[in-house]
């Protein structure tokens, strides 16, 4: 079998995660799968896999083989598609990685009009408020709202998140609205587990002074859904992207508080796999959703919760930056 087969069964294999997935597929065996990695491996002189009776994990080798691997297939696939010379040709599986809750508001309401102009294009999309490794999940592009940790990841920023200190009418009117951070020290706030700080919440004030605020309460979870329900009914104040409680904040179930204080803002960016120049598909996306957020209230930096224009969009022009990212 040519080694460019075996390559694309490898891939195969490591992103979806078993040989009995691409053995149906393929409409093969999952023995037949098992062998032509283990040629592609006695080929390579390396071993890519390590097996054990009910799953597999990728050795550093094969790490790197497989980040060369879907480098070698983006660009054929790329070239098939600029032979065709029709956008709408663009065509294959692209896998995509975002929080809970910005997938369900701000990606899935935009897929129709994604679809309609790319119709042949699939898409598997990933929701996970923790980060996914991008090489073990086999994941194209990945959604990131937050700064960006030191690593060899690829980013493009394409967006700001405001936060907000949110609570419901019912909890204001029971406990009182604070008119200042120092008090939300005797109020119940509930804490996101997925912040580096967790309870530790940041204002500043309109003279520049910054206040950072211990905070506690009685509930604090790892979900962004969770935590947004427990605010709705009342269970107490939370500290998040505004982008998670625009749809509340226009119905009324939570009003903003601390509103004379500004929080600092959230960068929202998408990320590569560094060893993967960005595929026509990868292009497409990132672009249309790009230009979807900028002119969204709930993302675009252009304003803020009180409508006031913030610090500007700066449009990047598709271009990418090697930023490092979680």
């Amino acid at each position: 079998m040519d080694r460019l087969r075996l390559m694309e069964t490898f891939v195969r294999v490591v992103e979806t995660g078993n040989f009995s997935a691409v053995a149906r597929e393929e409409r093969s065996t999952q023995s037949a799968i098992s062998k032509q990695v283990q040629a592609l491996e006695t080929m390579l002189g390396v071993k890519l896999l390590v097996r054990s009776t009910r799953s597999h994990s990728l050795t550093e080798a094969g790490k790197r083989y497989y980040e060369r691997c879907r480098t070698v297939i983006d660009m054929l696939e790329e070239a098939r598609v600029e032979v065709q010379r029709t956008e709408n040709e663009i065509s294959g599986v692209l896998r995509v990685a975002a929080p809970v809750s910005f997938g369900r508001l701000h990606i899935v309401p935009r897929l129709g009009a994604f679809f309609a102009r790319y119709p042949r294009l699939k898409l598997d999309l990933q929701l996970d408020d923790s980060f996914v490794d991008l090489v073990v999940g086999g994941i194209d592009v990945a959604f990131r709202v937050g700064e960006l940790k030191d690593s060899r990841l690829i980013a493009r920023r394409i967006g700001t998140a405001h936060r907000a200190a949110l609570a419901s009418p019912g909890y204001l009117e029971k406990h009182g609205e604070p008119r200042h951070p120092g008090e939300l020290g005797q109020h119940q706030c509930i804490v996101y587990t997925g912040l580096a700080n967790l309870n530790e919440w940041h204002f500043q004030d309109e003279d520049g002074a910054q206040h950072s605020v211990r905070v506690n309460g009685h509930l604090q979870s790892n979900s962004s859904e969770a935590i947004r329900a427990a605010v709705v009914e009342g269970l107490g104040i939370c500290y998040t992207p505004q982008w998670a409680y625009g749809d509340d904040i226009r119905a009324g179930r939570v009003k903003p508080i601390l509103t004379r204080y500004r929080l600092p803002p959230l960068p929202l960016n998408v990320v590569f796999q560094p060893a993967r120049r960005p595929s026509l598909k990868i292009s497409h996306f990132v672009s249309f959703f790009a230009d979807e957020f900028a002119i969204d209230p709930d993302i675009s930096p252009m304003l803020g919760l009180d409508g006031v224009p913030r610090d500007a969009l700066r449009k990047l022009g598709g271009g990418y930056a090697d930023v490092g990212g979680p």
